[in-house]
Formats: C-alpha cells, structure tokens, sequence
C-alpha cells in the first residue's frame, strides 16, 4: 500500500499503486482520469491563456549549445515551469502530485528520483515529435517522463496519439496513447523510443521527468 503522500486522497493512493504495478510488469503505465475534470480543466485554461498570450516558444532538440529548432523533427512549442515557485494554486496542486508519484516510486522501487521538472506543450494542427528518446545524449537523469493531457472530447479520428514502442530497438510492436484530458501516461525514459502523431486539431499537454542525480 502506498503510504505517507502529501496529498489524503485514497483514489489517488489507487492510481499511484496501478502505476506501480503496470511499470514494475511492463515498465509503462496509463492512468485515465488521473486528476478530476475540475483540476485538468484549470490546467488546460491556463495553458490556453498563455498560449494566446505569446508565452510559448519553439520547442528545440538538444540542449546547451547542441541545441537546435528543427521543425521537421519537432513541432511543437512549449512553455517551461517554475516547480519551486509555482504561479497558479493548479500548478501547485499537480506538483504536490507529482511529488506524491516520485515517492511512491522511489519507495516502492527504489529508484533515488530526486526532482520532477514540467513544461505545458502546445501542437498546432498537423504538427508533431518524430520518433524519439526523452534522454539527452551522455546523461542519464531522466528516468521517467510523465505526460498528462488537457484535450477535451478528443477522438480517435482527431489523431495525436502518443505512440510508445515497446521494444528497445523502437521499431515495433507499439501502443498508442489518445491524448484525452485528464490520461496520464507514465514511462521508463532509458530506451522508451516514442513519437507523437499529428493531429486535426490543436493538442496540449503538460510533459514531465522525474530525474536522477
């Protein structure tokens, strides 16, 4: 049983034990309705705002000097969040669950996750991330990648699945993730190849890592 998490929420507590039990059998999970209709349409509000607003940029592959825009391997944009001073009660409340996870994780798998970083990320119609791994080249500090979407009535002709690959090699069998609002979809970063599909309409997000020191 899954203990001692800054949030009393039993249903919570249940969502954090299939996690574990789906990542210790198959080393991914997906969770719908992780957090209530309420809690993920304030998130999707304040991704909208700040998308409207100009706060977003191009999302780039790499990082340091390596990194680069390279449209026709990444589409999307995003927006960086500031874990140590929130600016919404919403953040601060997917944080604290967030926490709650890398605890539970590290208690149950005893990973020594030591932070969680997050970003909203924002896909425009037809755009998309092609084929992929979420570590950079030479570090391993990701070592989960947690994506909770925030699209409402999606379909599955609306298309922007998150296709996760399920052999190392990345080239199938895979399962593909409808970003609903409200799905978690949890994996192991370390030889996950995944992509994201694109999609008829405008698709968000809010991507996550919990890291490794």
């Amino acid at each position: 049983m899954v203990t001692d998490i800054l949030l009393d929420d039993a249903a919570l507590d249940r969502r954090f034990e299939r996690i574990l039990a789906d990542v210790t059998r198959q080393g991914w999970s997906v969770q719908p309705d992780f957090l209530s209709a309420e809690d993920t349409a304030m998130l999707r509000a304040e991704c909208d705002i700040r998308w409207r607003g100009g706060d977003f940029r191009h999302a780039g592959v790499g990082r340091g000097a390596e990194l680069k825009i390279r449209p026709e391997v990444r589409s999307d944009h995003v927006h960086w969040l500031d874990p140590g001073v929130p600016d919404t009660p919403q953040q601060r409340h997917y944080f604290a669950t967030m926490e709650g996870l890398r605890q539970a994780l590290n208690r149950n798998l005893y990973l020594g996750l030591f932070d969680f970083e997050a970003f909203f990320a924002v896909y425009p119609p037809g755009k998309f991330y092609q084929k992929h791994l979420d570590r950079f080249r030479g570090s391993e500090e990701r070592s989960f990648t947690a994506v909770f979407y925030l699209n409402d009535d999606w379909k599955e002709e609306d298309g922007g699945q998150l296709r996760l690959y399920l052999d190392e090699a990345g080239n199938g069998p895979w399962v593909d993730v409808l970003p609903c609002a409200g799905t978690l979809a949890v994996f192991i970063t370390e030889g996950r190849w995944h992509e994201v599909l694109p999609a008829t309409r405008e698709r968000m997000s809010l991507t996550g890592f919990f890291r490794t020191r």
